[in-house]
């Protein structure tokens, strides 16, 4: 066999060799990213049960007059009664505002009834806004209302007490949901991993998602109307899985 031909023969097979070579690893680089790839996004979620820490209530009173000063003075009066009442019942002076005066001269709108009675011609209404983080007795309070009616006083609907959890209340308590849900989105993974004979790894991805505030109680059409609360928070991960 010449030489020329023997060189030629080791040449094809380091070539040969080169790509079966080349082959393997770039099926394995293929392969490895294939693996690292591989990943499961899951969901986790967290509640805690607590009471609002701020209730608002607005106590608004309308009456109707055929001159308007003593539409006022009667108005007055009521409101009168009203700031009375609650500071008998048990709230500070600080918690109690009277809003400003509204009034309407239905003779002045441009389609008023043509049989308008002109004893009715002024309606003059004023709130007080009670504001207070005594959430007892807030909700007791709404519940005592028709003592105001046998005092004469007619109040309008205002829908009752609102009930607040105020930013400083939630923002105390959100690391700690955010925490467990985490927590719960890692077992959830877990449970995943185990099933595909697989690991969990590091978070490839994580959204923390929002914390809802909830009637804690079945029955409430508004959550602001429940003083009672159920906070939810609700996280999606997406962790790598190994092996």
């Amino acid at each position: 066999m010449s030489r020329y031909l023997v060189a030629g023969l080791v040449g094809a097979g380091l070539i040969a060799g080169g790509f079966a070579a080349g082959g393997y690893f770039v099926g394995k680089g293929v392969l490895d990213q294939r693996l690292a790839n591989r990943s499961v996004t899951v969901k986790g979620v967290a509640e805690q049960e607590i009471a609002a820490d701020l209730a608002t209530y607005p106590l608004r009173v309308t009456v109707t007059a055929g001159d308007i000063a003593e539409g006022e003075r009667r108005l007055s009066a009521q409101i009168g009664e009203i700031v009375a009442f609650l500071r008998d019942y048990g709230f500070d002076e600080a918690e109690i505002t009277v809003r400003r005066l509204e009034a309407q001269d239905i003779f002045a709108q441009p389609y008023r009834p043509k049989d308008a009675d002109p004893k009715s011609r002024f309606i003059l209404s004023q709130s007080v806004l009670l504001r207070s983080t005594k959430i007892a007795l807030v909700t007791k309070l709404s519940q005592s209302a028709g003592e105001l009616v046998r005092r004469g006083i007619l109040l309008s609907d205002g829908g009752g007490p609102t009930y607040i959890v105020t930013a400083e209340r939630l923002n105390a308590l959100k690391p700690d949901l955010i925490r467990r849900a985490t927590a719960a989105a890692k077992t959830a993974a877990g449970e995943f991993a185990a099933a595909s004979e697989s690991e969990v790894g590091g978070i490839r991805n994580a959204n923390q998602g929002v914390i809802a505030i909830l009637p804690r109680d079945d029955g409430y059409g508004d959550e602001s109307r429940s003083p009672d609360k159920r906070l939810r928070a609700v996280t999606t991960v997406e962790y790598l899985l190994v092996r």
